[in-house]
């Protein structure tokens, strides 16, 4: 049932891989460029070190450049989305062919990115820089929900979202608590997302 489920729920994503396949080498490589140098500085930095001259100096390029390849802060902030989008949806297709359930296979992911830093994440804090977050990313979303078992069980959604909630803070900077304990609530989550079944 999940692959069925994972095949349908990619569709949307069809869009963003045919707009990547199309580039040239040379400029996708500047676009890559400055979609990490995005990413890095909103780690680093947090929203409101997120404007376009920032960027531009942070991947070596200049606002002409970056303009170039993104005609607004808009149209970054939503290639930043589409393009976590698709890893989402490349990492819980490879969860699917391990027959690895989508909300643990979510939470994983999200452990691994917050042991990172958070970098691939880190999109998720301009969603409120734009009216909506990408359509791509909404779907991505909806899918990881539906999939999930959050909408039929509490504690699938509880665990969904307290897991986002803790990439997000250390994402914005909050005072948390010490890792050892970190990795110990993660260790719950995996272990409880393991026993739901969807």
């Amino acid at each position: 049932m999940h692959r069925l489920t994972a095949i349908g729920c990619e569709h949307h994503l069809v869009a963003c891989k045919q707009m990547t396949a199309q580039r040239d080498t040379a400029s996708s490589s500047a676009r890559d460029r400055i979609l990490d140098a995005a990413q890095n500085l909103i780690c680093a930095q947090g929203v409101a070190g997120f404007t376009l001259d920032a960027v531009a100096q942070a991947a070596r390029v200049s606002k002409g450049g970056l303009l170039y390849h993104f005609n607004s802060k808009d149209k970054l902030i939503s290639d930043l989305q589409c393009r976590m989008a698709l890893r989402l949806a490349e990492k819980l297709k490879d969860a699917d062919c391990r027959s690895e359930p989508p909300l643990l296979a979510f939470i994983r992911l999200l452990r691994h990115d917050f042991e990172c830093g958070g970098q691939h994440f880190a999109p998720l804090l301009l969603a409120r820089e734009r009216q909506s977050p990408s359509s791509e990313l909404q779907a991505s979303m909806a899918c990881l929900i539906r999939r999930s078992g959050v909408v039929e069980n509490k504690k699938a959604a509880l665990l969904l979202f307290a897991s986002l909630g803790m990439v997000l803070s250390s994402l914005a900077r909050l005072p948390c608590t010490d890792l050892p304990q970190i990795a110990g609530l993660f260790d719950e989550m995996e272990a409880i997302a393991a026993g739901i079944s969807v």
